[in-house]
């Protein structure tokens, strides 16, 4: 018998957590010539999309919701992804209750079946960590852990689906 999932809903930062942010900054992803995937975001998202619903949460400022799609869409990511909750949008940041109210009254779940990860410590991590969002940290640098002391980190996104499971 298969357990229930721990989270419902499972939130990814955009740029530099499912998709490469090597292209210009002054213009949407959906319309840069060339668009990449990080590696292993399209095994972790079909692993996690049969029991957990999906989604982008983003910061980003230059791309809007239809941007975004076409980014995700180019990579073949698109359909393994059920909400996106911009800042474009939002006109809120994740650091704010603001964004975290409506990503909570979209989904219908309480913060603590949520969980988010993202490869920016202050705003994929800590922020939601404040409005009880389990956190994760895609530390695909290697960067130091004294930066995150008892935040679960992750160095390939393939390593979240075991963190994630009851």
């Amino acid at each position: 018998m298969n357990a229930s999932p721990r989270f419902s809903s499972v939130l990814f930062d955009w740029g530099g957590t499912l998709m490469s942010e090597d292209g210009p900054t002054d213009i949407s992803m959906g319309l840069w010539p060339e668009v990449r995937a990080i590696d292993g975001a399209r095994e972790t998202l079909a692993a996690l999309a049969p029991t957990h619903r999906l989604g982008i949460a983003t910061n980003a400022t230059v791309s809007k919701r239809d941007m975004i799609e076409r980014a995700l869409d180019r990579v073949s990511l698109l359909p393994y992804i059920t909400d996106i909750f911009c800042y474009t949008e939002i006109g809120a940041r994740k650091d704010s209750g603001e964004f975290w109210s409506k990503v909570f009254s979209t989904l219908g779940l309480e913060p603590g079946n949520v969980a988010m990860v993202g490869d920016t410590l202050d705003q994929d991590v800590i922020a939601p960590r404040k409005f009880g969002v389990f956190s994760v940290w895609f530390n695909e640098g290697g960067r130091s852990p004294l930066e995150a002391p008892g935040v679960p980190t992750i160095h390939r996104l393939p390593e979240l689906v075991p963190l994630l499971r009851p």
